[in-house]
């Protein structure tokens, strides 16, 4: 009897707990498809990086930045830009104490999007520790973000997980945190960037067309 009477409440508390469960798993699909999405519109966006593929030198960037480019002009496929944040003694400037640097690979086939690539490098030089993550999207735009890669090497050896390892459970959902909170911000970082190097690209050209419109004007003197 007191089996019997302890029975309903048992069991409609487990009825509320996977209908709670089944809420917040509902709840994390959604909210990573709108992640996804976003990721989608950014990867679209960071196309027109291709632009800088048709400049034969960058003779400006900002500072703490280096581009790479895959390919030979005008062949090129792709480019690396780089990132660099560097430390120093505070009683020796000369003298190295960290660095950091994070790059952006992207990869075109054609004038389509067929690589994507984040890296971020970290090394302690006083205690000569040093640790790479890369994040390897080789289909960025087949909608399927989950196959990305993740590699991690560092004093303790190295491993690699697919990015649908991170799980998306009820307290943590890992993997839209590590969407929204830190791919996301750096895709963004990286597009403000270009946008930067373009916009230096074209002022050099508008001040280079100045100085030979004055050349070519002053020549009418003599």
């Amino acid at each position: 009897m007191k089996l019997r009477r302890l029975l309903p409440p048992l069991l409609s508390s487990i009825i509320l707990f996977s209908a709670v469960s089944v809420h917040s798993q509902t709840a994390h699909e959604t909210r990573e498809k709108l992640l996804d999405k976003e990721i989608l519109s950014i990867y679209k966006d960071l196309v027109r990086a291709r632009e800088l593929l048709s400049y034969q030198t960058l003779d400006t960037l900002p500072a703490n930045t280096t581009i790479q480019f895959i390919g030979n002009y005008p062949n090129r496929t792709g480019l690396r830009i780089r990132k660099f944040n560097i430390e120093t003694e505070p009683n020796s400037k000369s003298k190295l104490k960290r660095s950091e640097e994070k790059s952006l690979l992207l990869e075109f086939n054609g004038s389509v999007l067929s690589k994507v690539e984040v890296s971020v490098i970290e090394e302690d030089v006083q205690i000569e520790q040093k640790s790479k993550t890369i994040i390897l999207d080789n289909t960025p735009l087949d909608e399927v973000l989950n196959d990305m890669e993740i590699l991690f090497s560092g004093i303790e050896g190295s491993s690699k997980i697919n990015l649908s390892d991170l799980k998306n459970e009820d307290i943590k959902p890992e993997r839209n945190n590590f969407k929204k909170d830190f791919y996301i911000k750096f895709l963004l970082d990286f597009h403000s960037q270009i946008s930067s190097i373009l916009a230096l690209q074209k002022n050099q050209g508008v001040k280079g067309q100045k100085n030979m419109m004055k050349q070519l004007n002053q020549s009418l003197r003599y």
